[in-house]
């Protein structure tokens, strides 16, 4: 994700997966109907109609799935893993990213990317200001374009540079996160409608169902319970499939969400340790010379009163 450049348009990654990714998962799953799943279904009805009961119970699973609502409900499933992948490569990149920068923090043995201290134990003003530099020219590479640490950093250090003031610093770098963060969150929008959509779609099935059985309530009155059983069959399956889909997609959005959030206080805590608490406060220096000022004695004015004397 980029706070400077997000991906828009039809033809970026994102694009393609929320315009042509629900295309390709509607006709994939299309394809996978006509050609396994109702031939299969309509097989196990055939056998189970002359009684072959092996045939009809080694089928069971797509006399379940046979229905439209859970064809729909599976497109949106697949949908929503294609979205939750292209999640999951993001928040990897962002680790991968801040791995580089912070090298010990993550537990890898290599250089950081960019040296903050430099030999010393604070960042001056002037030193935060080539920092800023050289990290834009690295977040340029493509492996690190559009990064949220580098571009947090940079931020805070050009702030510091410019103002020399490590509260504005600081509310900069917690300010660009909480973006990320929001931004982040924002994006789950579209996953989160369809936790709400397939089990939506799933009671519609359930609304068929009955609704076709009550039609045919009549034949079962004159003895003929096959019609009723298989539209119940439709009313109960449908709820099942989407259901079940609708639980394992809330789990792999959630352990998204916490893969985001514990990125962006990685980040924060990075941030905080490494260039807010080494920053060089010029203000609070100064304020520490003035208390130090007032409070040593006024020397010429002790040796003109010993003159006197």
């Amino acid at each position: 994700m980029s706070l400077r450049n997000p991906e828009r348009g039809l033809f970026s990654v994102k694009g393609l997966i929320f315009s042509l990714g629900l295309i390709a998962s509607f006709i994939f799953v299309g394809v996978l109907y006509g050609g396994l799943i109702r031939p299969a279904a309509d097989k196990a009805a055939l056998a189970q109609s002359y009684g072959v009961e092996g045939a009809s119970s080694s089928s069971g699973i797509f006399v379940i799935l046979k229905d439209y609502e859970q064809q729909v409900c599976i497109s949106l499933f697949l949908w929503g893993i294609m979205i939750l992948v292209y999640k999951f490569i993001l928040v990897h990149s962002e680790a991968t990213a801040l791995g580089r920068f912070a090298p010990e923090s993550e537990g890898i043995d290599a250089e950081p990317e960019v040296d903050l201290l430099s030999g010393s134990r604070s960042i001056s003003r002037e030193r935060a200001g080539k920092l800023s530099d050289e990290i834009d020219e690295k977040s340029a590479r493509p492996d690190l374009k559009n990064k949220i640490l580098p571009y947090v950093m940079a931020r805070g250090l050009e702030r510091y540079h410019m103002t020399g003031n490590v509260p504005e610093t600081t509310e900069t770098i917690m300010g660009r996160l909480e973006v990320a963060s929001e931004q982040q969150e924002s994006e789950l929008s579209m996953l989160r409608y369809l936790v709400w959509a397939i089990p939506s779609i799933g009671f519609i099935g359930t609304v068929r169902g009955i609704g076709v059985a009550l039609h045919r309530a009549d034949e079962a009155l004159q003895g003929d319970i096959s019609g009723v059983t298989n539209a119940l069959g439709v009313a109960f399956n449908s709820t099942l499939v989407a259901l079940i889909i609708s639980i394992v997609l809330m789990l792999l959005i959630h352990l998204l969400q916490s893969g985001q959030e514990g990125l962006i206080l990685r980040v924060q805590t990075f941030c905080r340790e490494q260039i807010i608490d080494k920053l060089y406060d010029r203000d609070e220096e100064e304020a520490e010379i003035e208390i130090k000022i007032k409070n040593t004695p006024d020397v010429p004015r002790l040796q003109k009163d010993t003159t006197l004397k």
